[in-house]
């Protein structure tokens, strides 16, 4: 008896003018492969400078998990007909409606808990209250206009079936995403401006202060993806064959997402830590020699013996010379005068200390 053969390997559909849907499925994977890959190396990062999980951690997590949601919303509806030039059964379309309808939803959760997880940041680092209320505002208007956002596309069609946007039961969609890519890239900006903000305060050199903003700047990427995705998003109605040519709104619609929790997790590297950190943890250090010095000199103003013999006089050499390497590594701190005993308390390197 003779067993056909049967070819297990999945050929994938070529790209073609009349059929995009695998250009979408390849930018899709490569893009959610990224993301994944710069927020598993933020937490790592993170996990192995502070050890602990803090309220950004959630909100860049919540970003991610809507994120992948995303994604598998794309590839979905890459399989359904998007991008592919050819007419929708009723079936399809309807799948194409309701998965366009909640990746809308997912598109818009992301955006709001990448940006809530540098502004979270911001707030743990300011110094000052104004600076503070500054950012708490903004984390305020962010999520006000995130709810209004959700809840003016959860209404973009008419009732029961609000998902049906390839009717024409639908209010203009392309003003709406006007307005919302202005807020948007409106918040990105400030965001930036915050960063800039956040070095005036640091006692760093200049190069320093130029690597922390630049943690920041690559937020000016964000930006473009926005305005592309508005470009080639707004002039696309019902009458335009939307189930095709939507295919480049929903690709750059996946780079904004990557690009913005990517860069929402530039700022956890260890350059930055470098430069923000290290000010908390030299003044922890400095802090300590102080106290050893002063249990020195507590030790020798009670009488203690630096030059005795046998063992005493060995530990009393080992006293000396700690009480010397403390001295020798504080002079480039400052040191009080021979009149006082004191050594001054170091000034705060970072607005974290």
């Amino acid at each position: 008896m003779r067993i056909p053969t049967v070819s297990v390997g999945v050929r994938a559909t070529p790209i073609t003018p009349d059929n995009r849907s695998t250009a979408v499925t390849i930018a899709t994977w490569l893009l959610l492969i990224i993301l994944i890959i710069m927020f598993l190396s933020r937490e790592a990062i993170k996990f192995v400078v502070l050890r602990k999980f803090q309220i950004d951690d959630l909100l860049i997590l919540l970003a991610t998990l809507f994120a992948v949601g995303l994604s598998v919303t794309t590839l979905v509806l890459a399989s359904n007909g998007l991008g592919v030039l050819r007419p929708l059964t009723v079936r399809r379309a309807d799948v194409f409606m309701k998965l366009y309808y909640a990746s809308d939803f997912l598109y818009i959760s992301s955006l709001c808990f990448a940006k809530l997880s540098l502004v979270s940041f911001f707030y743990g680092v300011g110094v000052k209250k104004v600076h503070r209320r500054i950012v708490q505002g903004l984390g305020v208007f962010i999520i006000t206009w995130t709810i209004a956002s959700l809840v003016a596309v959860a209404f973009q069609c008419g009732l029961p079936r609000p998902w049906e946007m390839l009717t024409l039961r639908c209010y203009n969609s392309g003003v709406f995403w006007i307005v919302y890519c202005i807020i948007d890239m409106t918040t990105d900006v400030s965001i930036i401006m915050l960063s800039v903000n956040l070095v005036a305060y640091l006692q760093v050199n200049l190069s320093r202060k130029i690597t922390v903003v630049a943690c920041f700047a690559p937020r000016v990427l964000v930006i473009v993806a926005a305005l592309a995705r508005l470009i080639y998003l707004y002039p696309i109605n019902p009458h335009m064959k939307p189930a095709f040519n939507l295919w480049i709104p929903v690709i750059c619609t996946q780079i904004q997402v990557c690009l913005s929790i990517s860069t929402a997790c530039i700022p956890y590297m260890k350059p930055f830590f470098e430069g923000v950190e290290a000010g908390v943890w030299r003044a922890d250090d400095l802090r300590r020699k102080g106290m050893m010095v002063d249990e020195l000199y507590a030790y020798r103003s009670a009488g203690g013996s630096l030059g005795t013999k046998g063992h005493g006089h060995s530990k009393g050499k080992e006293i000396y010379s700690m009480d010397s390497t403390i001295r020798a590594t504080s002079y480039k701190y400052g040191r009080s005068t021979d009149v006082s005993p004191q050594i001054p308390t170091p000034v705060p390197l970072s607005p974290l200390t």
